[in-house]
Formats: structure tokens, sequence, C-alpha cells
């Protein structure tokens, strides 16, 4: 997948962090699913490691925003 992105990266460029969490998904199915512990904690600091956990934290983060805007402007019609 390349070098590390930030997570900040990741949350302005969220289409690319989908990509990522998709092949991250396709990988956990395959190679990642036959390494030992070691290997994967080993897997975790490389470059396709981080990014899987920096495109995932992106995404979740912002879902989560955009959960809580719904839930403010929804409150706020009862104003």
């Amino acid at each position: 997948m390349g070098s590390a992105k930030s997570l900040e990266y990741y949350g302005e460029h969220l289409s690319e962090a989908d990509s990522v969490i998709a092949k991250c998904h396709d990988q956990e199915q395959k190679e990642l699913s036959v390494m030992s512990p070691t290997q994967r904690l080993a897997w975790m600091d490389t470059a396709d490691g981080i990014n899987c956990r920096n495109a995932s934290q992106a995404r979740s983060s912002h879902n989560y925003a955009e959960r809580q805007r719904q839930m403010r402007e929804a409150a706020d019609k009862y104003k």
C-alpha cells in the first residue's frame, strides 16, 4: 500500500480511507489470518499496518462526528 499516512490525512481523504479499509479486510481474510500473533504484531508496525489502523480510525471518527451532528440537528427541532 506504500508509505504510512497519518490519521489526519485519512480524515481529509475519506474515499481513500475506505479503499484502504477494503484492502485491509481482504488482507485479514488471507495472509493475516495465517500469521502467528507475533507476526501480526510486527505487521501492525509496518506501513500497511499503520495505514490500516489510521484509515479505520479516521472513518470511525468521521462516522461518530456525523452521528453526533445528526443527533444535534434532531434535538434542535424540539427547541
